[in-house]
């Protein structure tokens, strides 16, 4: 996939901008129910209905907590199109680790490879680094490719 363009940078950062809009009203106004339901009177007629409550409550603190980790995704996102982040906007920053660290395996294989140059091999497979398309207009905060978000989700499921 290539670089982003200037034109699609602005498309995005301004979905990102209202997306980011969106969701700060969102969490505003799940933060109020939540302390309207704390704040409550504790003197529930049935336990059951204060368990509930409880429930209720917990389960909308998971959601505001879900809500602000993707707003801080949101706003590094916006970092990296203004090129204030850790690494450039579109790019899979542990594809760029994963060929950085195939060059070097590359080079002692390559000593390797010339010593014993009795057949001749189809040359290694070139990784792009670049998010495709199509997940950025889906996700336009997307920190990773589908392969290594995927694996980011399996390591969060085992820990």
């Amino acid at each position: 996939m290539p670089k982003p363009t200037k034109t699609e940078l602005t498309k995005y950062r301004a979905v990102l901008e209202r997306q980011l809009a969106s969701l700060r009203g969102d969490v505003g106004s799940m933060r109020d129910e939540a302390l309207r339901a704390s704040e409550q009177d504790a003197s529930v007629d049935h336990m059951a209905d204060q368990g509930t409550d409880n429930y209720d409550q917990g389960f909308m603190l998971g959601l505001i907590e879900n809500e602000e980790e993707t707003i801080q995704h949101i706003v590094e996102a916006i970092d990296r199109i203004e090129e204030r982040g850790e690494w450039e906007f579109g790019i899979c920053p542990l594809c760029v680790e994963e060929a950085e660290g195939g060059a070097k395996k590359k080079e002692s294989a390559a000593k390797k490879a010339a010593a014993a140059k009795k057949a001749k091999a189809a040359p290694a497979a070139k990784i792009d680094p670049w998010i495709p398309k199509p997940r950025l207009e889906y996700l336009p905060w997307a920190r990773y490719c589908v392969r290594h978000q995927e694996a980011e989700e399996r390591n969060r499921e085992i820990a």
